[in-house]
Formats: C-alpha cells, structure tokens, sequence
C-alpha cells in the first residue's frame, strides 16, 4: 500500500511539474509575442473591455472582446466616424477585427502611429486655479492628452474688471498644440494671492475663443 502511495505521489508530482512548466513556456511564448509586437505600430487596452467588431461601425457585428492591459498590433484605421477612431487589429491567430477608442483616447492607447491623427484635449476638474503668484503657474492640475506625446502646453493670462462689484478678475487660457499643429484650448478662472503686474497680463478684450 506505502509504495502505490508513494508512486501516486510521484505521479502527481511529476504533473504538477509538467503543467508549471506549460504554464511558464506559454508565458515566455506571450511575453515574446508582445515584444514584437511594440516594434511596429499597436495599441494597449486601457477599458476593462472593448468589443471586437466586423466592421469598423458602433453596430457592427461584435465577434469577441479585447480586455484592459492587452496589447494587439494595429494594421490600419478608419477616422470616418466622427466620435470615434477605429483601428483593424491583429490577434496572434492571424485573425482581424476592429475595435474603436474615444477621440479622447480613455480606451486605448495607440504607440508607434505614423499619422498624428488626434486633436490634443486639455481637461481640469475645479472651475478656479489658485496660486500665490503668476510665476507659480503650472501645469500638474490639468489632465492632458494626445495620440502622441511631442505636444506642448502655452498659457495667456487675461484681466477684466467686473464694473459692477469694482474687483478685478483674471482668467488662464491653456492651448495645447501637437507636433502637427493642431490644437485645443480650455480658459480657467484663476486667483491671485498677490495681483500680477499690467505688464504680465492681457486684457480680456484681447480674448478670443478657438
């Protein structure tokens, strides 16, 4: 009975062993694939889920789903949709489908894309910035984005008097501008502890909306 124990210990063990050891091939074999897959243009899944549609259409027949931290070699978009850009993927099977990401970029991030295709986004969550002094301004409150990350951030501050309550005002205009030129702007309401100088601010008639 000690010894058909022991040869079923054995068996289980030498098992246990093989499966680890598939576990860790294919974990090789994967992380393999996706460093081939970074060389040439791709993107990573930041949504829990995207599904994976025949075409590159919101209605089109959805095939399987991609999942968030995933990476897929990308063959070609669609900027057809006006709310979406779409992109033919490549799964390691060799089949294909279209999955599709905001034009704000929050359910994918594409790498490596020739075409600079997006319009950079600027986004803040308070309706006032405030700081001690105009040379303390910066950038950490805002969130930005692009599908490229050579883009620049430019501020403007503007200064109004409100007649009614006699109190000066100022605004902060962000315009962020990608590589290719194209660009957004957001304006912000900002508080000085210390006023700036005539000299460091425009006047809001000066103001103009993009």
């Amino acid at each position: 009975m000690k010894k058909i124990f022991t040869l079923f210990l054995i068996i289980v063990a030498i098992t246990l062993v093989c499966f680890g050891a598939k576990k860790i091939v294919k974990k090789i074999q994967y992380n393999n694939y996706v460093e081939k897959v970074k060389k040439g243009w791709y993107v990573e899944i930041l949504n829990d889920f995207i599904y994976v549609r025949e075409e590159p259409y919101r209605y089109s027949h959805s095939t399987t789903k991609v999942y968030k931290g995933e990476v897929y070699e990308v063959l070609k978009n669609d900027l057809n949709d006006p709310n979406l850009y779409w992109y033919l993927i490549k799964f390691r099977d060799g089949s294909t489908g279209w999955i599709a990401n905001t034009t704000s970029g929050t359910y994918l991030k594409d790498y490596n894309n020739s075409q600079d295709i997006a319009i950079p986004i600027i986004k803040f969550k308070d309706d006032e910035y405030h700081v001690v002094n105009i040379k303390d301004i910066n950038y950490d409150h805002l969130t930005v984005w692009d599908d490229r990350d050579d883009y620049k951030i430019t501020h403007i501050v503007y200064h109004e008097v409100d007649e009614s309550k006699n109190i000066d005002q100022y605004w902060i205009k962000y315009t962020i501008t990608d590589a290719s030129g194209k660009y957004s702007s957001k304006t912000q309401k900002i508080i000085f502890e210390n006023l700036p100088s005539e000299d460091e601010v425009v006047s809001f008639t000066e103001y103009t909306r993009d």
